[in-house]
């Protein structure tokens, strides 16, 4: 049985005996969330400590800040079309000249 099913035997359980229905699953999430970050927050007041960055200061301990592991695949694996060719080669290879009409290729 999920939170849907169970909200739907109390809300049944309640209109039978003339009581208001309870709230729907997920209305008081945020609130939740909220104050268990805030009550955090304030132990770490109370024991001393900052009250914010605790976790990146816990992952920069831990090494994983400034080791890539939080950069995307695209930034890792692909070069930048827009950054200048240090080979002087474009991304689609030799940079060429097109040539002109009547002439011969411009090299």
């Amino acid at each position: 049985m999920n939170a849907m099913h169970q909200y739907l035997f109390d809300a049944y359980r309640a209109a039978r005996v003339g009581e208001p229905p309870p709230p729907e699953p997920g209305t008081h999430d945020l609130a939740v969330l909220r104050a268990v970050r805030d009550r955090r927050r304030f132990e770490r007041v109370l024991a001393g400590r900052p009250a914010r960055g605790g976790l990146r200061r816990a992952l920069r301990r831990a090494g994983a800040f400034g080791t890539g592991l939080f950069r995307t695949a695209r930034s890792r694996t692909t070069p930048s079309l827009t950054a200048p060719s240090r080979t002087g080669l474009s991304p689609t290879g030799p940079c060429r000249t097109a040539p002109t009409a009547g002439g011969p290729p411009a090299d």
